[in-house]
């Protein structure tokens, strides 16, 4: 696909015009390479961050939905001779200030850090991606507009006419498809033009200002008069400066730092605009809507409709109010039949015995060989072979699960999923925007927790969080894939998919006791920008499940690498710190049989039970890998040796208290840092330990009279 395909072509024509060098001046000459500092602004869903990526090679998460974002992100990029520091911001769909990532955002742009802005701009959707273009370009810093997406807006008949837009607002203007990698050599040809001019000298700052409507113009006017002379002093747009004191943005008047003289006429300028008793953020709001409707109708040229989108008519039959949620229900249980009882099953039973059986013996066979002692043919086999591959035998479910799910979510469906859930959600005094976090939990509770951030609500995020732990993390399957396959092999996936939903369930629960007790503010409104649907891009599905699958791996060459070594030293050696062969006399025996009859009532009384519960406290995968260190077996002789430990019914309950009680100590680190309470993170320790116990209990009591052995 040519740039001209794309909808309109970037040319040295397609310049702003500010300085006369970055449409027209040929590229530097000079071979010193530079470092330069570019910021990546952009919309929620407009496609920065796969831009970002596109140009860096970084692994980000990518996502169709608000907010996948959180914190700031760098990366490293060429153009020209310039080698570039990508900061990429929040997606902000304003400066306002009004949340946490419109602070972060606006607050980094203003700060003078960045050499240059890159702003991304969805070009199906540039009317609403605009305004934040118009507020940013009123700072009056070197910017680029990327109009991403162009080959969508192709395929739907759109054309955007990129020179009288670079025009109208100043910026040059670039077309390009991030997900194709159309358009950025011209981009990055750009950049370097754009900064070649910064260097130079050639750039002239000329913030963007929008004129309001009669009486505020004057009385704005008055405003920039009062602060010219101080905004000048401190290198601050004095257009922007008068805008944000009529708002009553905080903070303003610091940077000014305003002489007394000036501080009465700002004083008089503020009482003489609310003397007409206009909205400030309103007036400026209509200015800046104006501007753009002026923009489009100049620049954008759309084909007449006919009927209905394809993603609105996808849309009448997945998110319709009857038959939408049976539908995703529907869809979430056959990724879990494909993932853990079919394919997947097939996958992990082909490692297990590649692992298990073929590399262990042939490694038992060959320090034999070598004459190794027997304690280091142990730990090598039982320790680290046995420990770390009765974790890795279930990548291939870890790599599946995140397959199907970011094929849902670079398609569009999830945000989609998220709309649908919110009727069910608000129930318990949260929306549909907690969706976000929760999905993210399936993956790791530590990044889900850290996506609440997105929540204005402070209420509604703190219980969010609160009820994140519920959720199943991927670090448990490798637990619910070993008892699953050694007591339901013929119904593993039903099994797995009954405790995804016994979670879901108990934090619905939850969340109705919380509305009642703890947390009993008014719910916040749920505002979620629905993408068009996508085919979705096997690069970043690739992307993604690798991110996931390197996670995977390095923890179980790391944490629980080190947890087995650990574990094997504690059950082959006794109190006397001497090499014993009989485990129930070690160091982690004699402390496992003490703390083993805590669990009878459960129906699990074995040391290695209770032992292997303990570990999980530091990493969930561990609990598998201390069961097959415990037992001194791998590959296909673990499933027998573990019924010796367990029946059908006390696994269950095993699995059911894993499921609930207290996440990983780096998850309980983070809740504690984002909910700025030790109270309130040990109270849910306490609370999550009191129900996983209490529901195992009841299940095995039931069970016990139900299916009496």
């Amino acid at each position: 696909m040519t740039e001209q395909a794309l909808g309109c072509a970037y040319t040295k024509t397609s310049c702003c015009g500010k300085c006369g060098g970055c449409g027209s001046a040929e590229p530097s000459e000079q071979t010193e390479r530079n470092g330069a500092r570019l910021a990546i602004a952009g919309n929620p869903n407009c496609g920065k961050t796969t831009l970002f990526n596109a140009l860096t090679g970084a692994r980000e998460t990518v996502g169709n939905w608000p907010g996948v974002t959180v914190e700031r992100k760098e990366g490293r990029a060429a153009a020209g001779r310039y080698d570039l520091t990508l900061v990429d911001l929040p997606g902000v769909y304003s400066l306002t200030a009004n949340s946490t990532e419109e602070t972060v955002a606006r607050e980094y742009l203003l700060s003078g850090q960045a050499d240059a802005v890159l702003i991304v701009a969805d070009a199906v959707n540039l009317e609403r991606n605009l305004y934040l273009t118009l507020q940013i370009a009123s700072l009056g810093s070197p910017a680029v507009l990327a109009l991403n997406m162009m080959d969508e807006a192709a395929s739907q008949g759109l054309r955007i006419d990129c020179a009288r837009l670079a025009g109208r607002l100043g910026l040059p203007v670039v077309p390009v498809s991030a997900r194709t990698g159309q358009g950025l050599e011209a981009l990055t040809d750009c950049l370097a033009r754009l900064l070649d001019c910064v260097q130079n000298g050639r750039w002239k700052e000329a913030p963007l200002r929008c004129p309001l409507n009669g009486e505020a113009e004057r009385r704005y006017a008055e405003m920039e008069r009062a602060i010219g002379a101080a905004a000048e002093r401190n290198g601050i747009p004095t257009a922007w400066a008068a805008e944000q004191l009529l708002l009553g943005t905080a903070g303003v008047e610091a940077r000014l730092a305003m002489l007394p003289g000036e501080r009465l006429a700002v004083t008089a300028a503020r009482n003489a605009f609310s003397d007409t008793e206009m909205d400030a953020a309103a007036v400026f709001a209509d200015a800046r809507y104006r501007a753009i409707t002026a923009v489009c109708r100049a620049c954008v040229f759309r084909p007449s409709s006919h009927g209905r989108s394809a993603t609105e008519r996808i849309d009448a039959v997945l998110t319709h109010k009857v038959i939408g949620l049976p539908l995703f229900f529907a869809l979430m249980s056959l990724i879990f039949l494909l993932t853990f009882d079919t394919l997947g099953a097939f996958l992990s039973t082909a490692i297990e015995s590649l692992a298990g059986d073929a590399v262990m013996g042939a490694a038992g066979t060959w320090l034999a060989n070598a004459g190794a002692p027997a304690w280091l043919a142990s730990l090598l086999t039982e320790g680290v072979l046995g420990g770390v591959g009765s974790v890795l035998t279930f990548l291939p479910q870890i790599a599946l699960l995140f397959f199907f799910l970011s094929l849902l979510e670079d398609s569009g469906y999830l945000a989609r999923a998220a709309f649908l859930m919110d009727r069910a959600l608000k129930r318990f005094g949260l929306s549909g925007k907690a969706f976000i976090p929760v999905l993210m939990g399936f993956g790791c509770t530590v990044p889900a927790t850290l996506a609440a951030r997105t929540m204005e609500n402070e209420g509604e995020r703190r219980m969010t969080i609160l009820l994140l732990p519920f959720v199943s993390c991927s670090a448990k399957l490798p637990v619910y894939g070993l008892l699953a396959g050694a007591f339901f092999s013929k119904h593993r996936g039903l099994i797995v998919l009954s405790l995804y939903l016994l979670g879901l369930v108990m934090g619905v629960l939850t969340g109705l006791l919380f509305r009642q007790t703890v947390f009993s503010e008014n719910r916040a409104p749920f505002v979620l920008e629905l993408p068009p649907y996508r085919a979705p891009s096997l690069k970043t599905t690739f992307l993604h499940v690798g991110e996931r699958v390197w996670h995977f791996v390095s923890r179980a060459g790391t944490v629980i690498l080190c947890m087995s070594v650990l574990l094997w030293t504690l059950t082959h050696f006794d109190g006397n710190l001497t090499l014993t062969e009989q485990t129930e006399t070690s160091l982690l025996g004699l402390f496992g049989v003490r703390l083993a009859p805590l669990f009878g009532p459960l129906g699990f009384a074995s040391w290695q039970a209770a032992v292997a519960l303990l570990t999980g406290l530091v990493a969930k995968e561990a609990v598998s890998a201390a069961l097959t260190l415990f037992l001194g077996v791998a590959g296909s002789a673990l499933p027998a040796a573990i019924a010796g430990l367990f029946t059908p019914l006390s696994a269950y309950c095993f699995l059911v208290f894993v499921l609930l009680y207290p996440p990983c100590a780096a998850a309980v680190a983070t809740m504690r840092r984002e909910l700025h309470s030790a109270r309130l993170t040990l109270l849910m320790v306490i609370y999550q330990t009191g129900t996983a116990f209490l529901l195992a209990a009841l299940i095995y009591r039931i069970g016990s009279i139900l299916l009496p052995v």
